[in-house]
C-alpha cells in the first residue's frame, strides 16, 4: 500500500536520504559529472531534509521509504505567490509506477493548502524523463533558463510552471 505524507522527526532520516542519493545517481548520469554523482552521500541530504521539515514529502509503499519530495514558497522574486518544488525523488526501481505522480499531487495539494496561485520548478534541461514527467503533470516550460554550478559545472536549467487557480 502507498502512502504520500509529510516526512516527521520519527522517520529514517537516513533511508530518505539514500532515496535521493540513488535517484540522482540513477537519473543524473550522464548529464551531471560522474565523480560528483559517486561522492554523493546521505548523510549530506540529512541535513537537508531537517532544515525545513514542513515541506518534506515521503512517499511510503509497504513501508518502505521509496520517495521524498520538497515544497516551499518559490525562491525567485519572480514568483512571489508560487509554491516550487525543489525536489522529487524516488528510487530507481519505484519509477513508472505512478508514485511520482502521487507525490507530485501532494505537493501541488501542499501548495494549494497555503493559498498559492501556482506552482513552479527548475529542471536541469538534459533530465528528459523529467521535463516529460513534469508535462504529463500539466506543467509547461515558462520560457525562462538559468545555469547552475553542479559537480564544478554550469549546467542549463529550464522552468515549469503551472496554474493552482
Amino acid at each position: 500500500m502507498l502512502i504520500i505524507r509529510p516526512l516527521t522527526a520519527q522517520d529514517d532520516l537516513a533511508a530518505a536520504a539514500q532515496v535521493c542519493v540513488d535517484s540522482w545517481q540513477h537519473a543524473y548520469r550522464g548529464i551531471v559529472p560522474q565523480r560528483y554523482l559517486d561522492k554523493l552521500s546521505p548523510q549530506s541530504w540529512i541535513s537537508v531534509l531537517k532544515a525545513d521539515p514542513a515541506g518534506s514529502l515521503i512517499a511510503l509503499l509497504d513501508g518502505k521509504i521509496v520517495g521524498t519530495g520538497y515544497v516551499t514558497f518559490a525562491r525567485d522574486e519572480a514568483r512571489p505567490d508560487y509554491g516550487e518544488i525543489v525536489s522529487l525523488y524516488l528510487l530507481p526501481g519505484a519509477m513508472g509506477k505512478g508514485i511520482g505522480r502521487q507525490l507530485w499531487q501532494a505537493a501541488a495539494e501542499h501548495c494549494r493548502e497555503q493559498g498559492l496561485s501556482g506552482i513552479c520548478l527548475w529542471t536541469l534541461t538534459a533530465n528528459t524523463r523529467a521535463y516529460r514527467f513534469y508535462e504529463r503533470m500539466g506543467m509547461t516550460p515558462s520560457g525562462r533558463t538559468r545555469d547552475e554550478a553542479i559537480g564544478g559545472e554550469m549546467l542549463p536549467l529550464t522552468e515549469y510552471i503551472f496554474p493552482l487557480a
